[in-house]
């Protein structure tokens, strides 16, 4: 079941991606998540800066666990094969996607501009199509 040398396959992959989850959701972790968000915010600097690190503290010290290294190293290999189980195995897949979702903050959605802003960029662009006169020819430029 070891990383170094030895086979990782996709049922070991399926262990550790649990493992990871499980002990992510652990009350003492969420906590300290959470905290790390907060006061994050919606910067992801803050966020790289803030809840990266305990996370992949986290992840690291299960990795180890399974042969790969307990460094960034073993977490950029371990993610590596993930990324090429979870092409062909949808449970992998999903597994890494809950990963995904607490690790990376959802984005916060800009407003749409209101219609009377869009109305009025309609009226000023129909307003100066008018005005101007149809060109006679195209020039294409390559």
């Amino acid at each position: 079941m070891a990383a170094s040398g030895q086979h990782f396959s996709s049922e070991d992959c399926k262990v550790v991606l649990n493992e990871i989850l499980d002990t992510l959701n652990k009350e003492e972790n969420v906590a300290q998540l959470d905290e790390a968000r907060e006061s994050a915010g919606n910067d992801m600097l803050k966020t790289m800066q803030l809840v990266f690190p305990l996370a992949t503290q986290i992840e690291m010290g299960i990795i180890e666990k399974y042969g790969f290294p307990g460094n960034g190293e073993g977490l950029v290999r371990f993610t590596q094969l993930v990324k090429s189980y979870e092409k062909y195995n949808l449970e992998i897949s999903q597994l890494n996607e809950k990963l995904r979702a607490i690790l990376i903050p959802p984005l916060p959605l800009q407003p749409p501009p209101t219609t009377s802003t869009a109305a009025t960029v309609t009226t000023t662009s129909a307003a100066a199509a008018a005005a101007a006169p149809a060109p006679e020819e195209a020039t294409i430029v390559s």
